[in-house]
């Protein structure tokens, strides 16, 4: 299971912002900020649009930092994918009742879903790593994507 700290909205705010800002230090934008900035898509705009965005400016805030996208490192698509999936997953289940994002978001960061190994409860890892799953959307080929598998 996920150990993340408790994020507060300033703090969900800042990531967010700087992400979209492409001025977010690199050090910053560890799994926690991912799935933060994905969930805030999600929450926001929405599977399709949250998947286009993060897919358009992950690879962009990557090289304002200094990094590059190549066929071994940087932006990942089918990661991207499976996480845009499972986070909006998450979002239709657990964000009715009025619970702010805030409180979405640190119940999220609490749970079995935010578990960066969840991907290989579908993928084998040398499909998930491979360089075609890297440069676009690969399919599970352990099992197909069910949110109650997680």
């Amino acid at each position: 299971m996920a150990s993340f700290g408790f994020v507060t909205q300033k703090e969900i705010d800042y990531l967010v912002s700087g992400f979209l800002a492409k001025t977010l230090p690199s050090a910053d934008w560890t799994h926690q900020a991912h799935l933060i900035t994905g969930l805030w898509h999600v929450a926001g705009i929405g599977y399709e649009k949250a998947l286009a965005e993060m897919r358009a400016h992950i690879p962009v805030y990557n090289e304002a930092g200094g990094g590059m996208n190549t066929d071994s490192g940087g932006y990942h698509d089918t990661i991207t994918v499976f996480w845009v999936w499972l986070l909006n997953e998450y979002w239709i289940r657990y964000s009715e009742g009025g619970r702010s994002f805030e409180d979405i978001c640190n119940t999220f960061l609490q749970s079995k879903y935010a578990d960066r190994n969840n991907a290989l409860i579908f993928y084998s890892r040398e499909r998930l790593f491979s360089k075609e799953a890297r440069l676009g959307y690969a399919a599970p080929d352990i099992q197909p994507l069910d949110f109650t598998k997680i």
